[in-house]
């Protein structure tokens, strides 16, 4: 039997562009290389590349639904984002996890699941506003509910009620998108959102705040009628 040598090797290159929603450029190289041999045989070999850039979402202002005119990459943002250890008791965790469920439940999207690593980015960002006595919103690349309220404590399901309470103000309609005043609300139930971060801090005078975080985040302009259902409506799964 003759030896069995390499004659020709063919390589080609195919590229892919795609543009994604949060503005990512996502380019696919994919590289095939065809070597024949001498005995009339040949193999293949393909290998896959994948390039992102300029993942940036620009900023919308959660009261006005309106762009502030700022832009961040999430993908750093969520690296960066300060993370503590949570002090939150873990039945205010269940109970809120509970009631996004619940809610959820009732528009037919899956449930969340309970992430530590959200809930520590979400006990750092309620250590920090409780300690400044002031509602923000964090930049650190996930969804976020904020809440305060003037008790000295709170359970679980309080702030999860409040935000979903904007659902009388919502309008569904697949021509509407962003609508004012229900941020919140579609948050809770958005059913792209897999994962849930929650914590709460007292603040120095008083009150108290309580962060929710989601991934993937939610409320993306141009999504609100695929990701907000009608309550009845799509497929619950348990």
């Amino acid at each position: 039997m003759s030896d069995k040598t390499l004659v020709s090797t063919k390589t080609s290159v195919d590229e892919k562009t795609e543009k994604r929603d949060d503005g990512a450029t996502v380019k696919t190289i994919t590289t095939t290389i065809v070597e024949e041999y001498s005995d009339g045989s040949s193999s293949t070999k393909t290998s896959i590349r994948t390039i992102t850039e300029g993942a940036k979402i620009d900023q919308v202002d959660p009261t006005t639904g309106k762009p502030t005119g700022k832009s961040y990459n999430p993908g750093e943002a969520k690296a960066a984002a300060p993370r503590e250890r949570v002090t939150t008791e873990k039945a205010f965790l269940e109970e809120a996890l509970k009631t996004h469920n619940d809610y959820r439940k009732k528009h037919g999207v899956d449930k969340l699941k309970l992430s530590d690593d959200l809930c520590q980015v979400a006990q750092a960002w309620a250590n920090k506003i409780a300690a400044n006595d002031k509602m923000e919103h964090s930049e650190n690349g996930y969804g976020e509910n904020v809440h305060w309220t003037s008790a000295n404590d709170t359970d679980g399901k309080s702030a999860v009620d409040h935000w979903y309470s904007e659902e009388k103000d919502y309008k569904y309609d697949k021509d509407l998108d962003y609508q004012r005043g229900t941020g919140h609300f579609t948050q809770v139930v958005w059913k792209d959102t897999k994962e849930l971060g929650i914590a709460k801090a007292k603040g120095k005078n008083g009150g108290t705040y309580v962060v929710a975080n989601y991934n993937p985040s939610g409320n993306f302009i141009g999504k609100f009628g695929e990701n907000v259902p009608k309550p009845g409506k799509g497929l619950f799964k348990i």
